[in-house]
């Protein structure tokens, strides 16, 4: 089976918080821990917890962005 990601791209597990002992933390590879599952530490969930708030991963939606100025243009008053 081939891997569908770029070759420069990150690696990344397709894990959830469900996820069974014995898998790979998605930061960085390691083996993950029980008390940070699914990560292998505190800091791979931090940067995680990082690249969330930064706008890294972001969530595709049908929506455009927002108008400049905070208006809705689909509004009227």
């Amino acid at each position: 089976m081939s891997n569908p990601q770029s070759p420069g791209a990150p690696q990344r597990s397709h894990t959830h918080a469900g996820a069974k002992a014995g898998t790979n933390c998605p930061i960085c590879g390691r083996p993950s821990e029980p008390a940070t599952r699914p990560f292998c530490s505190k800091r791979c969930a931090d940067v995680d917890l990082s690249r969330w708030l930064g706008g890294v991963y972001r969530i595709e939606s049908p929506e455009p962005p927002a108008a400049p100025g905070g208006s809705d243009p689909d509004e009227e008053a």
